[in-house]
């Protein structure tokens, strides 16, 4: 099978035979608008040549599948840059680790923080080495338009958000809100898994379906409070404590809400 991918330039269909094509001087990549990445499996590197970041400036879909060497979805000076990105796929990448490389530059040599303004939904499916989706910091007002979010047979996760434990304070939780969540699921998790460090309190006010299945591991509690906002609290251990006036859903139990 011929290995491919199909991008999309104001409304121009092309298909390219290999990879390095993708940054030929013959196309105008700052209008690119949907790129199609499949069956590429030898690829460990999507953007592994030196590229302006403005080429992906009007990117709005991103779709990845079959790669079965792939390590990382971006470097983190691309994921600085798609201001319109709105929808993320990601399918059958199997040694997939993260989606954000991990930045080797010193912090102060960057003072522009990774956001995604203007991602609506991902889907992420049978990337069984994935550990976790993106950093905690990301999902503390860089992901104010997400509306759906979607994570089935990543077997390996560790967190959905990850970060350090020990930024929070002991006594009063960080509250996190994602304001446009409109539709959660995790399907099939079976390690210890959690949807956020322990200290992290996520606030889903507009979320009306929520399903968490065969994820028997979990330590983060799920809950519904009087204005039907959902909220997830991840638990130091599987203790579960009481929240006035929020019905609470048993951890590590098949979980299927939809607001009324």
């Amino acid at each position: 099978m011929t290995e491919k991918f199909v991008l999309e330039m104001r409304g121009e269909t092309s298909t390219i035979s290999n990879f390095e094509e993708l940054f030929d001087f013959r196309y105008n990549l700052s209008s690119l608008k949907i790129l199609n990445l499949s069956e590429l499996t030898e690829l460990r590197v999507i953007w592994s040549a030196p590229i302006q970041v403005d080429y992906f400036e009007n990117l709005y879909q991103l779709i990845v599948q079959d790669y079965r060497r792939l390590r990382y979805t971006f470097s983190p000076t691309i994921a600085r840059n798609l201001p319109q990105l709105s929808r993320l796929g990601i399918y059958n990448c199997e040694e997939l680790e993260q989606l954000i490389e991990k930045d080797q530059t010193p912090s102060q040599h960057h003072l522009q923080p990774i956001c995604f303004p203007n991602l609506k939904q991902i889907t992420i499916k049978r990337c069984e080495n994935l550990k976790c989706l993106f950093p905690i910091t990301l999902a503390d007002g860089g992901l104010q338009k997400l509306e759906e979010l979607t994570l089935s047979g990543v077997f390996k996760l560790e967190q959905v958000f990850e970060g350090d434990e020990g930024y929070v304070s002991k006594v009063e939780e960080k509250v996190i809100h994602l304001p446009q969540l409109g539709f959660l699921e995790l399907d099939g998790i079976p390690n210890p898994v959690s949807f956020s460090p322990v200290g992290y309190h996520f606030v889903f006010q507009s979320l009306c379906s929520l399903e968490v299945t065969y994820c028997p591991n979990i330590t983060t509690r799920f809950s519904v409070d009087s204005e039907k906002s959902v909220h997830a609290r991840t638990q130091a251990s599987q203790s579960v404590d009481e929240v006035n006036g929020e019905t609470t859903f048993p951890i590590g139990s098949n979980m299927v809400w939809y607001k009324n």
